[in-house]
């Protein structure tokens, strides 16, 4: 065997054996994605989008077979490559498709996108995709070139393509880097989609909550950022409400309501992914807007303990902190805490509610008889709650009364 010859199979050698272990690394980009499609099918009640999304996995999954057998057994079947350049894009048209068929939400979905840190995880993937598709018409130009000088047409020898600071469609350092951004954008948009998925199972309010978003003789309902006010008579003291975790934040209206009824202005506000962590400063964009002499800050269950937390830092601003089922984990010094919880709540953690009293010198504590951990807000019975012996109104009522006390 001849020199030429020799360098030839080592060259191929070397780049079988690359494939094969550049295979298992694409394999993980097709799997973050499988399961981040599959995930967004769940969601989706589309046949078409579910078409679609085995279309886009399938064809996935062929290019890493392709690879695999090309590694072990030195075959190139060119059939499970090229079917990629076709089925991928058919899914994709289908996914496309079953959008413009069933017309989701669009404003629903930018929210959840635009939110952060889904905003981040996004972007990133997006950036990315720009530098794949930069890596790859780099590369195949590169592959081009070599292979215009190797038939005779002015080849010249290139040390850097040897030493791998030049990158082509053959080189194991272009492929890794091409795959590790790959793998890096995929993730990305994996942990994004496992988010939102997460966040789409969620309480709902009930229908009869419709009645409590309409203005009646007292309260003005109104629209604003993130939220809903209840405008009543009151004109000194406001609370802004920060809702329970995966409970949709207008389950919460009819409390808001008997409370502005009574004087106490309420700013019910709505938070990314339905969970108060990702909102915990929000109440700033209402203080800042607004101008009330007393703020109170409140909150149901991990939307009271973010309550707490944000209370925590901004003890100059407010007036108390209202808790509903719910405790407080940092110092609050000398505001006026009020927690109020059921006696039949089968989720909050009362070990976690005594702790929490430490963290004030002004607290005061109300247990309701016969309440439990869902009735103070309208979104039906909450997994491992106990049963309440009261009604929800109740619950309110109780609730109104003990807050009067305090912003009274």
């Amino acid at each position: 065997m001849g020199t030429d010859e020799t360098n030839k199979t080592e060259n191929n050698q070397a780049q079988l054996e690359a494939s094969f272990g550049m295979a298992f690394v694409d394999a993980l980009p097709v799997i973050c994605f499988s399961i981040s499609i599959a995930m967004i099918a769940s969601m989706y009640d589309s046949a078409v989008f579910l078409v679609g999304a085995l279309l886009c996995i399938i064809a996935g999954l062929g290019k890493v077979l392709w690879k695999l057998i090309l590694a072990a057994a030195h075959k190139d079947i060119q059939l499970l490559y090229r079917q990629f350049h076709y089925l991928m894009p058919g899914g994709f048209v289908l996914i496309l498709l079953s959008l413009i068929i069933s017309r989701p939400s669009w404003s629903e979905l930018w929210k959840n996108i635009s939110s952060f840190p889904c905003n981040i995880l996004f972007l990133i993937a997006i950036v990315g995709f720009v530098v794949m598709g930069i890596l790859g018409v780099a590369a195949e130009s590169h592959a081009m070139k070599n292979c215009a000088s190797h038939n005779g047409m002015a080849y010249v020898h290139d040390s850097q393509s040897e030493s791998g600071q030049e990158m082509d469609s053959t080189s194991k350092r272009a492929n890794w880097i091409e795959q590790l951004v790959n793998l890096a954008a995929q993730l990305c948009i994996l942990l994004g989609v496992l988010m939102i998925w997460y966040a789409s199972d969620y309480y709902r309010a009930d229908a009869k909550v419709t009645e409590y978003l309409e203005s009646s003789g007292s309260v003005e309902v109104i629209e604003i950022d993130n939220g809903l006010f209840f405008d009543g008579a009151g004109e000194d003291s406001a609370i802004i409400f920060y809702p329970g975790a995966k409970v949709e934040y207008t389950a919460y209206a009819p409390l808001m309501m008997k409370l502005a009824e009574n004087g106490v202005d309420c700013f019910l506000l709505e938070m990314p992914y339905n969970m108060a962590i990702f909102g915990i400063n929000r109440a700033d964009d209402v203080m800042e807007e607004y101008d009330y002499e007393h703020w109170y800050i409140s909150g149901h269950s991990l939307g009271g303990a973010m309550a707490a937390s944000y209370a925590a830092g901004n003890t100059d601003k407010l007036d108390g902190v209202i808790l509903l089922a719910a405790y407080a984990t940092k110092d609050l010094g000398d505001l006026a805490v009020l927690s109020i919880y059921g006696s039949n709540d089968g989720v909050l953690s009362m070990e976690k509610v005594e702790a929490g009293r430490e963290y004030s010198t002004n607290y005061t504590e109300l247990c309701i008889e016969g309440g439990c951990h869902a009735w103070f807000g309208l979104y039906g019975e909450q997994a491992g709650d106990g049963i309440a012996s009261i009604s929800r109104e109740e619950q309110w009522q109780q609730t109104v009364d003990a807050v009067l006390a305090l912003v009274g």
